[in-house]
């Protein structure tokens, strides 16, 4: 994966003909989706397992038990990222790993939401931090849905561009998703919980090397999923043994 520290560092928009990936404020391609509701998912992500006690993880997580876990690195704006869900020909799709990989116990996942650049500036949006409190908020108040509503609003993104993420637009989600208490969501939203968690998410990225969303932090290397599909494979298959 060619990495973009720099951006991360200054907080810049990074420009880079050919890689697929969000990679600055406002930037990445795609079109989104038109926000239109649908049923919700019932794929190998949604059903993906859950780690034994999930309110020890600060971070979403899918895990059977396996001994090495594996990072994504992605943003609730990102179209690049609800392609990495819905899945594409020219894409390594995050059903294909969880099938492949973290179903069978041999991966762990964590998800991580890349909401800032390194300036403190938002990243994707004034409204792509709101998104990540609102994912750590669901995960807080109901895990077992957790990966049901991330791909619900990957499946319902709307674009881009879009100052989307409201307070009123993320709790219509988590109900429409299925979360067990959506008005818990919306306080905690209200509320500015796990701003720390999501801040902390951008010195993570910029360690591991992550350019843009998504990204796959294996070891000490980063990966897109798009640009690294054999590279990716290579990684994953050689941390199973």
């Amino acid at each position: 994966m060619t990495t973009r520290r720099s951006f991360l560092a200054a907080g810049g928009t990074a420009t880079l003909a050919g890689l697929a990936g969000c990679l600055g404020l406002g930037g990445g391609g795609g079109d989104g989706g038109d926000g239109g509701s649908s049923d919700p998912p019932d794929g190998p992500v949604a059903n993906a397992p859950l780690p034994d006690d999930p309110g020890s993880h600060t971070y979403a997580r899918m895990d059977a038990g396996a001994e090495s876990t594996i990072t994504y690195v992605g943003n609730w704006k990102c179209p690049f990222c609800a392609e990495f869900s819905t899945g594409s020909d020219r894409v390594l799709s995050l059903k294909t790993i969880v099938e492949d990989y973290v179903a069978p116990g041999d991966i762990a996942l964590e998800y991580r939401a890349l909401s800032y650049s390194g300036d403190g500036e938002p990243f994707l949006g004034p409204d792509a931090p709101r998104a990540a409190r609102a994912g750590l908020a669901v995960w807080n108040v109901d895990p077992a849905t957790y990966w049901t509503y991330h791909e619900y609003v990957m499946a319902n993104q709307p674009p881009e561009g879009q100052q989307w993420a409201t307070r009123s637009k993320l709790v219509e989600f988590a109900r429409e998703a299925g979360v067990g208490d959506p008005r818990a969501v919306g306080q905690a939203i209200g509320g500015g919980e796990h701003e720390s968690a999501v801040r902390a998410n951008t010195e993570f990225a910029a360690s591991a090397g992550v350019g843009g969303t998504p990204g796959i932090v294996v070891g000490n290397d980063a990966y897109s999923p798009f640009n690294d599909q054999g590279a990716l494979r290579d990684a994953l298959d050689r941390i199973t043994g």
